[in-house]
């Protein structure tokens, strides 16, 4: 059961957690919360492939969480958030049998400290939450609500609202995000209905409860869990009505490739039947998506639901607020962060929502919605496509002045503009810009070359074909002294081969890099290889080049080397090992070494990616996503790039 992480928390937040009241009055009858975490087996579908009978994983195995009114509270069972982070780890080893995991917890914790900028992670650990282990329950029927984990979620994501429901008459289950035997999770279609039959379990398992009202069940879902949620609605009659918290059912194509052909797949299958949502339906969606990613077109489906459908846009919220994680920070740190009670409001929402719905507390959500709207944290207003500017096409080719012959991998782009491409054999390239870059600049740059600077505009204006000539790059090396005497070598950098935690290269534009920063020191030494691990490979064939960059004032600045390292990758997964003695690369100081796609992420599928094993505690990867584009930095996971160098005798 593996987990990529990707989610890169904002720290500006509401000021809501744990240890603060959780609970205020509003509802006429306030519960006590229990917990309990139910392990069992689904004997109706088959888990591991060509698995005896005898198995222990030939039955698919089923893990849910749960909160409910509980009768009393004592200290002694309250549960430290620690203790629902401990989960991943435990699970991670009872959903597979090829790999023992024992400091995934300590990883996690250390990678949520570091993006919530909580410093003192032992008070995570030991956050007192208001469920109570295995508290008795009330013994009274109460509506069941089911949760449906994001992208490879757990049941910590969201306790907040958990214990929220519960304190106001509701069971919850938390569904966690489990695909097909190992329990990775995908885009894939397969994957994802496994998550909406662990849901369907979930609602038959507990209707034998005595605390459960069997005809009063809801549904939510956060992010990915969404599109399960909304899923399971289609093909589970007993769910009554369904929340989607920034749910993926809400697709914008354009971003990944691979999402966007898994999504419509998923649309043309026959348990995908929007005409079955015959229930109450509401969506609360973040900002931003349009201005972070180039969206080619969204899939909406709130206009094809002809039942009560509300929705709520909330244009200054990220993705991450419609999780507990934020909060956090206030409740284990003196740090100030910026205050918003967008977190308290969903769980209001969330409130008013199910007791109109699933109690019959009719008139509850409308004064709900109106105070979002005055608020004007929110709108109602659909989404619709950002129409794009008219796009000019900028084509040419670049050459080598002396000889005249075509240059290839040539990084041509818009500076800091994420538009760019990769020259191909020919040299040739083609890049669309619109009328609102014509006042910027095209660069175009190679290892061992003098790159050069053009205006859109004045590129556009020339009526013959552009061909752009470079200039090679003369360099003054320094004489390399080779003694007898063996000299010590070390390791620098992220030797870390885990399976476990990775880091995706993404493939959607040419000249895409990641990599990350190497502390070489002030004295200079001689780089002899360059090593990284592949956890997961989709490819058949791609090229990438190993780029090495000087930083300046933080950021990473020009490339460094003199002529191209190439390195082709095939299917292959595990350690990839490049020899760098040929080259005589002598450098000092910081630098940035990472990886480029180049050429090719053919696939047998068309659906080419690999993924990077990666580790907490180490350097952060930096990234951009095309040619010339601008650089980011994410905090709190490096990726596993090291070199092993040799100090040298100048």
């Amino acid at each position: 059961m593996k987990y990529l992480l990707f989610l890169l928390l904002s720290s500006t937040s509401v000021n809501y957690g744990f240890t603060q009241p959780v609970i205020k009055k509003v509802s006429s009858k306030l519960y006590n919360v229990g917990f309990e975490n139910i392990i069992t087996t689904d004997s109706a579908r088959n888990y591991k492939p060509r698995a005896g009978v005898t198995d222990r994983f030939y039955y698919r195995p089923v893990e849910f969480d749960i909160w409910y009114p509980a009768i009393s509270s004592k200290s002694n069972s309250t549960i430290q958030y620690g203790e629902f982070l401990n989960l991943l780890e435990q699970r991670s080893n009872r959903f597979q049998d090829d790999t023992v995991y024992r400091s995934l917890t300590m990883e996690l914790v250390q990678y949520l400290g570091i993006n919530l900028q909580i410093s003192d992670t032992a008070k995570l650990i030991h956050l007192k939450t208001n469920s109570c282990k295995n508290a008795d329950a009330i013994e009274q029927p109460f509506p069941l609500i089911l949760y449906l984990c994001a992208y490879n979620g757990m049941s910590y994501e969201n306790v907040n609202l958990f214990e929220w429901l519960a304190a106001h008459g509701y069971v919850v289950a938390c569904i966690t995000s489990v695909g097909r035997y190992p329990g990775n999770m995908s885009t894939n279609p397969a994957d994802l209905i496994e998550q909406v039959k662990d849901g369907s379990f979930a609602i038959a398992y507990l209707k034998t409860r005595n605390n459960i009202e069997r005809t009063e069940i809801g549904a939510i879902g956060y992010s990915w869990g969404g599109l399960a949620a909304l899923v399971l609605a289609m093909n589970n009659p007993d769910v009554k009505a369904v929340l989607s918290l920034d749910g993926s059912e809400m697709h914008y194509y354009g971003e990944s490739k691979q999402e966007d052909e898994d999504f419509s797949e998923l649309r043309n299958l026959s348990f995908f039947q929007l005409k079955r949502v015959n229930i109450p339906y509401a969506y609360l969606e973040s900002g931003f998506k349009q201005s972070e990613r180039e969206v080619d077109s969204i899939f909406n489906i709130l206009p094809s639901l002809t039942f009560q459908k509300q929705y709520v846009h909330f244009p200054k919220a990220t993705h991450e607020d419609f999780s507990c994680l934020p909060s956090l920070l206030p409740q284990v740190s003196t740090t100030k962060n910026y205050h918003s009670d967008l977190y308290g409001q969903v769980n209001e929402f969330s409130l008013k929502y199910f007791d109109q719905f699933l109690k019959g507390q009719n008139g509850v959500l409308l004064p709900e919605l109106s105070l979002i709207y005055q608020k004007h944290v929110g709108d109602s207003l659909y989404p619709v496509m950002i129409s794009k500017k008219t796009e000019l096409d900028l084509r040419g080719r670049v050459l080598d002045i002396i000889n005249e012959e075509a240059l290839a991998f040539v990084n041509v782009g818009v500076q800091d503009k994420n538009i760019g491409t990769v020259t191909g054999h020919d040299g040739s390239f083609l890049i669309k810009t619109n009328p609102g870059l014509l006042t910027d600049s095209v660069k175009i740059s190679m290892a061992g070359y003098k790159s050069q600077t053009w205006s859109i505009s004045e590129l556009l204006k020339q009526t013959k074909p552009v061909v752009i000539f470079l200039k090679e790059k003369i360099f003054e090396l320094k004489e390399v002294v080779v003694t007898t005497k063996s000299l010590p070598t070390r390791t620098s950098g992220n030797t870390t081969v885990s399976r476990f935690i990775s880091v995706g290269l993404p493939l959607k534009f040419l000249g895409s890099e990641t990599g990350i920063k190497i502390r070489l020191g002030k004295n200079p030494v001689l780089l002899k290889s360059f090593a990284f691990n592949i956890s997961e490979n989709r490819l058949d064939t791609a090229v990438f080049r190993m780029n090495i960059y000087h930083f300046k004032k933080g950021v990473p600045s020009e490339n460094i080397l003199q002529k191209n390292v190439l390195i082709p990758i095939g299917k292959q997964i595990g350690r990839y090992l490049v020899n760098l003695t040929d080259y005589k690369l002598v450098m000092k100081d910081d630098i940035l070494i990472s990886l480029e796609w180049i050429e090719g992420s053919s696939s047998a599928s068309q659906k080419g990616s690999i993924f990077l094993s990666a580790g907490f505690l180490n350097s952060a990867t930096w990234h951009r996503l095309t040619s010339q584009g601008e650089w980011k930095k994410a905090s709190g996971i490096g990726v596993g790039f090291n070199v092993v160098v040799q100090r040298l005798k100048m």
